[in-house]
């Protein structure tokens, strides 16, 4: 995640992964333990979203902005 974050800087970036990569993910947004990280839920579809918030010295924060969110699937009109 640092590295992405570094080397594209400013741009979004969407990645497909596996239940443990997400959490794995979190764990680090979120400076927590890795096995602590097992207590959340991820879901096949769904949606994690973290932000990488850049400062001006370089360094930077993450931001959890959804956790495990289930697409949103319209149906047909009428």
């Amino acid at each position: 995640m640092h590295r992405l974050s570094r080397e594209h800087a400013g741009r979004d970036i969407v990645s497909v992964g596996h239940g443990g990569t997400i959490r794995a993910a979190l764990a680090l947004a979120l400076g927590m333990h890795p096995e602590s990280a097992l207590a959340f839920a991820v879901d096949p579809l769904s949606l994690t979203r973290i932000d990488h918030i850049a400062q001006a010295d370089g360094t930077g924060q993450w931001r959890v902005v959804t956790v495990n969110r289930r697409p949103r699937i319209d149906g047909p009109a009428g």
